[in-house]
Formats: structure tokens, C-alpha cells, sequence
């Protein structure tokens, strides 16, 4: 059991981080408050000092580990040709896809948890979602180097589908992972053969 109750300024950054262990141990559905406090021994109080809500936390939560995958996949995408957006979309692909065969529970919540619809619609103007902002970046990059006439809001919805829907046939064992089918994909989702 951690130990934390009243003997750190570090309190929230406690919370935020244990509940990402349990989301990725057990996945967000099994989360409750009292299970959680139970593993920090804090009080519902000492959480109400730091949140207003679960949904509160849950909103801290999706900016951690948006942030987090913001810097691995720009890790991941600086290795690969910067100056052609459709190979960075693949890039991107690839390190989604990675992320949700590796990490399925933590991409299942920064992906379908409820309050998310509430969340990614806000102002990114503090880069809370670095994430998504990426991905909207390399959307915007990719429609304006193949001069698409679709809407790009449309090709950034077509393209998660494909690989959320990818990466979970990926995870559950179904098929296995092919660059060159990935590449294929993205191709024909923007409208390019």
C-alpha cells in the first residue's frame, strides 16, 4: 500500500498516477473512488481536496497520458521522413496501433471513456491534448500536400476508425500487423490510389 495520506505536497500527482496503474491494470470500468483511495489510504475528503468529481480526475488523467503519448509518438514520429504527410500518418498509425496492442486499457480510456466527448471538445489552445493535437496537425499537413477537397475533420474520422478498428483486431489476436496493409489503407482513405 502507498503511503501518502497528509505527508506530501505531491498528493493529486499520487492520484493521477495510481489511477493510471489501475486503469492500465484493470481498465477504467472497474475503477471506483473507494478502490482506489483504499490503495492510497486517502479519505474521500483528502480526494475532494484535489478533485471535484471523478469525472474531474478522469479529466487530469486523459491530459497525463495524452502528453505522455504526445512525446513517444513524437519520439516515434522523428525518426521517420518529416517533409511527407502521408508517411507520417502511417508513422502515426503504427505507433497507435502499437499502443493499443501494448497498452490496450490505457488507449481504451483515452479513446472510449464516456467524459472523453466532453473533453476533447473543449479549446486546445493549452495543448491539454497534445495527442489529438498531433494527429489534427498531420491531418491538416496531409490535406494541403495532396490538396484533398474532403473536409479534413472527415479524413481525421475515417482515419481513427480504421485504426482503432485495425489496432483492435491487432490486440485481440485476430490479425496481425502489416506496415504495407496499413500504408494501403491510408492511401485509399484519402482518396489517393
Amino acid at each position: 500500500m502507498i503511503q501518502i495520506a497528509g505527508k506530501t505536497n505531491h498528493t493529486k500527482e499520487t492520484i493521477i498516477s495510481q489511477t493510471i496503474r489501475m486503469i492500465n491494470e484493470h481498465g477504467y470500468q472497474n475503477i471506483s473512488l473507494r478502490k482506489l483511495l483504499g490503495t492510497l489510504d486517502l479519505t474521500t475528503g483528502a480526494f475532494y481536496k484535489h478533485f471535484s468529481s471523478k469525472e474531474d480526475l478522469f479529466k487530469h488523467v486523459t491530459v497525463t497520458i495524452s502528453k505522455k503519448f504526445f512525446v513517444q509518438a513524437s519520439n516515434h514520429l522523428a525518426k521517420g521522413n518529416k517533409e511527407d504527410a502521408l508517411q507520417t500518418l502511417i508513422d502515426l498509425g503504427e505507433f497507435v496501433i502499437h499502443q493499443i496492442e501494448t497498452v490496450p486499457n490505457l488507449m481504451d480510456f483515452l479513446l472510449f471513456n464516456p467524459g472523453i466527448v466532453k473533453i476533447y471538445s473543449q479549446n486546445f489552445d493549452d495543448n491539454s491534448f497534445s495527442f489529438l493535437v498531433l494527429t489534427h496537425e498531420i491531418i491538416h499537413n496531409l490535406a494541403t500536400q495532396h490538396s484533398l477537397r474532403e473536409p479534413e475533420n472527415d479524413i481525421f474520422i475515417k482515419v481513427w476508425a480504421f485504426i482503432q478498428g485495425y489496432g483492435s483486431l491487432i490486440a485481440n489476436g485476430a490479425i496481425t500487423y502489416r506496415r504495407e496493409f496499413l500504408a494501403l489503407a491510408a492511401t485509399q482513405l484519402i482518396g489517393e490510389d
